[in-house]
């Protein structure tokens, strides 16, 4: 006689899993929907893609193989995606191939994690937790300490407000490219691009007072472009991301 699951980690988690094998996505769903989460099916990338910009996912599922659009080009996509929330869901790979050079060609393209094929159900669900709790670090639990500081904007706003509010509404329109291209950067190891990149966006963190990364933008800057610490640069890079986007969520309610 079965055991009713009372294991319930997942509750108020909502994952997309992409898989275009129906046994597969009966599977998964199964041992998902039975840890208390809401499973959405993707059959391919770009349905992902499409649900991914319709509604909000603690993480993501990745079949590697996957026909219309695969894993890679899919979180490819994602990672591109001009807001940071969405194009931040961490992605775990779901894959048959875990050789090295599958598991850098994975982490280049931006997945956060992989499960090798068949999956053991509690590896799966704690990657999930894992994951999510990334995510949750990075987009729900902000700091109540503002990430900015506007000492330096105020000063020269001359009592303006509506030139302060501009320069707010300026790093939320133009910032997130700018980050994208320095991550993108990044997981090509594109490392002159990156140092161009950490480059453009450091007098923009000095001018917002963006001291938390006052130090890791420059050390990219120094390291990509003297080819120098590059393993640990991917790690720094989303901490740099991960402040900008704690950033840009703040300031919106500043100009709100």
């Amino acid at each position: 006689m079965s055991k009713t699951r009372t294991d319930k980690r997942l509750t108020g988690k909502t994952i997309l899993v992409a898989e275009d094998v129906v046994l597969n996505q009966h599977l998964t769903r199964h041992i998902l929907e039975s840890s208390g989460a809401v499973v959405v099916i993707a059959n391919n990338g770009s349905e992902a893609l499409d649900w991914l910009k319709r509604q909000h996912f603690d993480c993501i599922l990745m079949d590697v193989q996957m026909p219309e659009m695969d894993g890679i080009e899919a979180t490819e996509e994602i990672r591109r995606l001009p807001d940071p929330v969405m194009s931040s869901t961490p992605i775990i790979a779901l894959t048959a191939n875990s050789h090295a050079e599958d598991l850098l060609k994975y982490q280049r393209a931006g997945m956060d994690d992989f499960l090798a094929k068949p999956f053991d159900e509690a590896l799966l669900l704690s990657a999930i937790l894992s994951n999510a709790k990334k995510k949750k670090e990075i987009i729900s639990d902000a700091p109540v300490r503002d990430l900015y500081d506007l000492t330096m904007i105020r000063s020269v706003s001359g009592g303006d407000p509506a030139f302060i509010k501009k320069m707010i509404l300026l790093f939320i329109e133009t910032v997130p490219q700018n980050v994208r291209e320095l991550v993108d950067a990044s997981h090509s190891q594109n490392w002159e691009q990156v140092s161009k990149m950490a480059h453009k966006l450091k007098s923009t963190v000095d001018s917002m007072g963006i001291k938390a990364i006052h130090d890791d933008i420059r050390k990219v800057e120094a390291d990509a472009k003297a080819r120098q610490n590059l393993e640990q640069l991917p790690q720094l890079v989303k901490q740099v991301e991960t402040v900008i986007i704690l950033c840009i969520r703040q300031l919106h309610k500043e100009v709100m």
